[in-house]
C-alpha cells in the first residue's frame, strides 16, 4: 500500500517557510485548486492508502466548507480507514475549535502544529503570524476536538539564542503534553531574507551543544528520539515519515508535489496556473521523471536509514534490492566504525551520538 502526500500551499503572506503562496481571501483560487486536486486524484482512484499527509504549506487556512470538500475528494478517490494514519499540518493562527472539529470530522487522526517557538521574540524574528497565546489556544482546540495524536514543531539555533532561552522553549513546548515533536535548526539559505540581512547563526560547536541539550531535555520530558530530528512518546512515532526514510512508495498531489512509485520518481509542475490548466484538461501535471538504478536506490535507502535510531540491517537491505553495497562503501563504513561515528549492534549499523552530529558529512562521504 502506498502513502499519499498532498501539497496545500495556502498562506496569508510570504514568510520563511512558504515556497508557494495562494493568498487567503481569494476563495475562487482556493476552490479552483481543490477542483484540480480532485481531477488529479481521479487518476489514482481506488488506491488503498497506508498513510495520508496533507501539508507543505498552510492547509489550515482553508475554511470549514473547503475542509469538508477536501474530505469528500479523498473519500471519493482513495480507500482508507481508522487504521490509516491521516496527518494534517496546521498553523496556530485561525485554528478555531470549530475548524479543529471539522478536521476531525473528515477522518484526520494526527495533527501537526507549527508552533516553532513559544518565545515572542523569536516568533517575531521568524515573521510568524501567531503569538504564544494563539499557539497555546490552538493546541487546546485540537485536544478539545478529540485529537489524541499531535505533533509540535520546534525550532532552535536562533542567532544569539542562549541555553537558558532554549531550555525555557523546550520545557514550555514539552509541558503541553504532545505525543510527538519535530526539531528544526535554523539555517540561512542563499537568497533568503535572512541571507540578504547577513544574519549569522551559531558556530557548529554551539549548534552541537544546543542539539545535545534539546535531546537531554526532551528525554527528561518523556520523549524518545527515534530519528535525528524526531521525538515521540512510546508508540507514537510518525508512520508517514517512515515511508520516506525506508524508500517506500508514495503518491504526491498538488503544485510541485513529488511521487515515488516502484523506483521511479516524478514531480508535478511548480507553476500554479499551469497546474490548473493541465489537471482540468485531464492530464497528470508531471514536470519530470527520473529512475535510480538499483544500487542508487540501495544507497539512498541506506543513508536515510542511518537517520533512524534503530539503524539499518545491511543484509536485509541488500536482500530487498538484490544488490550488495560496493566494497568502497563497506570500507568507509569500517573506517567510521573505528572512528566511533557508527556502531554495529547485532545485525544493525547505527549512528552514534557523535555520528548524528556530523551525519550530513558522513552521508556525503558514503555516496
Amino acid at each position: 500500500m502506498p502513502s499519499l502526500y498532498i501539497h496545500i500551499p495556502f498562506c496569508k503572506s510570504k514568510c520563511l517557510f512558504c515556497s508557494f503562496v495562494i493568498a487567503v481571501g481569494k476563495e475562487n483560487r482556493i476552490n479552483s485548486y481543490l477542483e484540480s486536486l480532485s481531477q488529479e486524484a481521479g487518476h489514482y482512484r481506488g488506491t488503498i492508502l497506508k498513510t495520508l499527509y496533507i501539508g507543505g504549506g498552510t492547509p489550515s487556512h482553508m475554511n470549514i466548507e473547503q475542509i469538508k470538500l477536501l474530505g469528500r475528494i479523498l473519500r471519493k478517490n482513495f480507500k482508507f480507514n481508522d487504521e490509516t494514519e491521516f496527518n494534517f499540518e496546521c498553523n496556530p493562527e485561525g485554528l478555531s475549535l470549530d475548524k479543529a472539529k471539522a478536521l476531525k470530522a473528515i477522518g484526520i487522526n494526527r495533527a501537526s502544529l507549527g508552533v516553532q517557538s513559544l518565545n515572542e521574540k523569536y516568533l517575531k524574528f521568524l515573521g510568524r503570524n501567531h503569538n504564544r497565546k494563539e499557539a497555546l489556544d490552538a493546541f487546546l482546540n485540537l485536544r478539545k476536538a478529540g485529537f489524541l495524536n499531535i505533533n509540535l514543531d520546534l525550532m532552535f539555533c536562533f542567532p544569539d539564542q542562549t541555553l537558558r532561552e532554549l531550555k525555557e522553549d523546550v520545557d514550555g513546548i514539552a509541558s503541553l503534553g504532545s505525543e510527538h515533536l519535530s526539531l528544526y535548526n535554523l539555517t540561512i539559505e542563499e537568497g533568503s531574507r535572512f541571507y540578504r540581512l547577513n544574519l549569522k547563526i551559531h558556530k557548529d560547536e554551539t549548534q552541537a551543544k544546543h542539539y545535545l541539550k534539546v535531546i537531554e531535555l526532551l528525554e527528561q520530558n518523556g520523549f524518545e528520539q527515534y530519528e535525528i530530528s524526531n521525538f515521540a512518546k512510546p508508540g507514537k512515532e510518525a508512520l508517514h515519515n517512515h515511508v520516506y526514510w525506508q524508500g517506500r512508495d508514495y503518491i504526491g498531489l498538488g503544485v510541485g508535489a513529488h511521487s515515488h512509485i516502484q523506483g521511479e520518481r516524478f514531480w508535478n509542475v511548480s507553476d500554479f496556473n499551469e497546474y490548473l490548466v493541465q489537471t482540468k484538461s485531464g492530464k497528470l501535471p508531471i514536470a519530470g521523471k527520473e529512475r535510480l538504478d538499483i544500487h542508487g536506490r540501495l544507497i539512498e535507502t541506506f543513508l536515510f536509514g542511518l537517520r533512524m535510531k534503530e539503524g539499518v540491517d545491511i543484509s536485509s537491505l541488500e536482500d530487498r534490492f538484490d544488490c550488495p553495497l560496493s566494497p568502497e562503501v563497506k570500507e568507509k563504513i569500517g573506517q567510521f566504525v573505528q572512528q566511533k561515528l557508527l556502531t554495529r549492534e547485532e545485525n544493525r549499523l547505527k549512528t552514534t551520538l557523535l555520528g548524528r552530529l556530523v551525519l550530513d558529512e558522513l552521508c556525503a562521504r558514503l555516496i
